[in-house]
């Protein structure tokens, strides 16, 4: 099986060509490919297939590292616009399809193993029921109260096409990312779990923004946590409509003009290597690859 991995700010992917080959993709070979030590290596992997129709120049399916699906990840969409230009240099605007709908990419600069890549992220939607609390779903996402060790997290929730909740602290060092990740993820509150973004306004146009994401854990950078970050901060009066936000592994410039508004998204996206995978795992029965 042919792939190429890609990393946007150090949140690394599997890309797998379904132009080229027939993929046939389950959660086990999603693990089996993302595993460190026994696998390529990577927070998800991106299945690249061709379009149904003239709507969109080409579809994406995302499994995190867990073998789950994602409904969106701002990174591989800009990883996956990158690679399609490498391989029609011409084209640089690219409508693809995700499970959150279509997004529109923009290859801004590029070389045959980077780029820079701005996507309208789409609407962000920001109701409870967006991002999965199953009451008063009509009701904003705003002021949701967790209790982590005698201490009251206040989040506000933000859907793009992927469910986030985000919480601004004084001293974003200080977070046990570690451990309050994972129980924010899995609290019963969120019924299908839920991406966490602890996030420490530095000024008026910068925002510094670590992540746990559901089904992968602590990554360096997260494109739809930042823009849901970037509105969460804006609707809680911190910031204004655009700034950049610093992640572990680099940044990103996020712009958001309010309600009903599509949020623009722009960073970087860089090939690593590519090659053939050759890894048998013990439920090599549960895929195919033709």
């Amino acid at each position: 099986m042919r792939f190429t991995k890609w990393h946007g700010l150090g949140n690394d992917f599997v890309l797998l060509d379904g132009f080229d080959e027939k993929v046939v993709m389950t959660p086990s070979l999603a693990r089996q490919l993302c595993d460190r030590k026994r696998g390529i290596g990577a927070d998800g992997v991106a299945i690249i297939l061709p379009p149904e129709d003239s709507h969109y120049d080409l579809e994406m399916s995302i499994y995190n590292a867990d073998g789950t699906i994602a409904e969106m990840c701002g990174n591989v969409t800009r990883c996956v616009a990158a690679y399609a230009t490498q391989k029609q240099p011409d084209q640089k605007q690219w409508r693809i399809l995700t499970a959150a709908g279509v997004m529109s990419a923009d290859v801004i600069t590029y070389t045959t193993q980077a780029a820079e890549v701005t996507v309208m992220m789409g609407i962000p939607e920001l109701q409870r029921g967006d991002i999965g609390i199953t009451s008063d779903k009509e009701q904003l996402a705003q002021n949701i109260r967790i209790d982590m060790d005698g201490k009251t997290l206040i989040f506000t929730g933000v859907s793009m096409g992927n469910p986030h909740v985000v919480t601004f602290v004084d001293d974003i060092d200080a977070v046990p990312l570690d451990d309050w990740g994972p129980r924010v993820e899995s609290n019963p509150l969120f019924s299908e779990k839920t991406n966490v973004e602890f996030a420490q306004v530095l000024s008026s146009n910068e925002i510094r923004m670590r992540v746990w994401e559901r089904g992968v854990g602590i990554t360096e950078a997260c494109g739809t946590g930042s823009c849901a970050t970037l509105v969460a901060a804006v609707i809680n009066k911190l910031v204004r409509d655009t700034a950049t936000v610093i992640l572990d592994g680099g940044r990103l410039q996020i712009t958001w003009s309010g309600v009903g508004q599509p949020v623009q998204m722009t960073g970087p996206a860089v090939e690593v290597f590519s090659g053939e995978y050759k890894g048998i795992g013990e439920n090599d029965d549960e895929y195919t690859i033709n």
